[in-house]
């Protein structure tokens, strides 16, 4: 008798909250369509960046890419209040009906989180290696959700898979997040800043001088999460030639401070406590406040929390040269303890910022130097990175659905701690 599949559920407001629900009625599975794939996730992973799906999703359509199925029963079948969203990670390819994937091999890319297959039109990349998602629901996405990378050693994989290698979960937990680094590294602030793209969609006010990093002064908040991280370790590799930072520091909460240090990634790692002087921190660093005005700072904000990265730009502002906030990440906070004060537009900040955005760099990367050369680039990359991993990053591995329901929750509760990593076999 074939498994039950069963699929996580969330409430889309307050995205905390979840339950588990078996669909008996799926089964047996309908005819494989044409051209299509029925994939099933065996490897997935869960950070902090899977509630800012859940908070952004409506806005950015993420709820939309696996709809709830249609034997779902109430009351999760309320497509008004619940939804299901997504993870990245590997899925194996159970039946094909396109030459671009046959069965047996695996996919990387953004996945259902659950049991349950999926099935996906699809057709062949112009990369060698690639799929791209052809179903009419999912053409509303950005690109990059519905680009896979289709395994080139599955034998290989499902060794690693087995023996819960930490290769496979750095693939899940952090792959995405260094494409995102390897952009702003390699494309938005270049080591020749006139080959710069733009960090989002309108290119209007953006050029070398801005992208221009040279003895320019780093921040970055949230220092210890998975996305800084890799930036952190862009920013320094060797295969970065020209332009480079003066300092690269790391601002972190007393929580995740010791595991930040402990990376080596950082010049520094200084106190994000509401007690810091912004501009005292740039002179321990050795620079002489009265030279301030000289010194170019440029502020990475990947989810820096209780509103510090805006307070230190606000403070620093004055005092330097030049200063520009670039935000990748932002605090996710319990849905559920929301009392309405942050709806609506925020003011204008104080300061120059820009939204840096995964896709729009991805897209405009592409356009610079063509599709196979991106991607070469940006295999190259994350090779290094898998191979050099992270110091003191510990990965946490459990297996099955309902390892992930206590994975979640213990993310929700803030007990996941900052030298983790949670990877699920399911």
């Amino acid at each position: 008798m074939a498994e039950v599949p069963v699929i996580q559920i969330l409430d889309k407001k307050d995205f905390f909250k979840q339950a588990l629900v078996p669909l008996p009625n799926e089964l047996p599975l309908p005819p494989l369509a044409a051209s299509s794939l029925r994939i099933k996730t065996e490897v997935m992973c869960l950070t902090m960046n899977n509630f800012t799906y859940c908070k952004l999703g409506s806005l950015l359509n993420w709820w939309d890419v696996h709809p709830l199925p249609a034997s779902t029963l109430a009351p999760y079948n309320d497509a008004d209040t619940y939804g299901r969203i997504n993870c990245w990670g590997y899925a194996r390819v159970l039946e094909s009906t396109s030459a671009a994937a046959p069965p047996g091999s695996y996919l990387w890319g953004y996945l259902p989180i659950g049991t349950l297959p999926l099935d996906m039109d699809v057709r062949a990349g112009a990369v060698p290696g690639q799929v791209l998602v052809t179903s009419a629901y999912r053409q509303h996405l950005m690109p990059i959700y519905n680009r896979y990378i289709v395994v080139p050693d599955p034998e290989a994989l499902s060794a690693e898979i087995a023996r819960r290698a930490d290769g496979v979960a750095y693939d899940a937990l952090l792959r995405v997040m260094h494409e995102t680094a390897y952009l702003l590294s390699a494309f938005v602030f270049a080591p020749d800043p006139h080959a710069t793209v733009p960090p989002g969609p309108d290119p209007t006010g953006w050029g070398a001088g801005k992208a221009d990093l040279d003895d320019a002064t780093v921040l970055v908040f949230a220092p210890g999460s998975k996305v800084a991280l890799a930036f952190a370790h862009v920013l320094r590799s060797p295969a970065r030639t020209g332009a480079k930072p003066r300092r690269v520091v790391g601002v972190a909460s007393e929580w995740s401070r010791s595991f930040v240090e402990g990376t080596g990634l950082y010049d520094a790692v200084m106190s994000s406590s509401s007690q810091t002087d912004p501009v005292a921190v740039l002179a321990g660093l050795g620079a002489d406040p009265k030279d301030l005005r000289d010194d170019k700072v440029v502020i990475f904000d990947f989810g820096g929390r209780g509103g510090a990265p805006a307070k230190w730009a606000a403070a620093l502002q004055p005092a330097v040269a030049e200063l520009l906030f670039v935000a990748i990440g932002g605090e996710v906070s319990d849905p559920g303890k929301d009392d309405g004060t942050a709806a609506g537009k925020p003011p204008a900040p104080p300061f120059e910022m820009v939204q840096a955005n995964a896709d729009d760099m991805r897209s405009a990367a592409m356009g610079k130097v063509g599709e196979r050369a991106y991607f070469e680039g940006l295999g190259a990359s994350w090779v290094t990175m898998r191979e050099e991993g992270v110091k003191g990053f510990k990965v946490r591995w459990g297996e099955g659905m309902v390892d992930v329901r206590e994975g979640w929750d213990e993310l929700a509760r803030g007990r996941v701690r900052p030298d983790e990593g949670l990877a699920f076999k399911l």
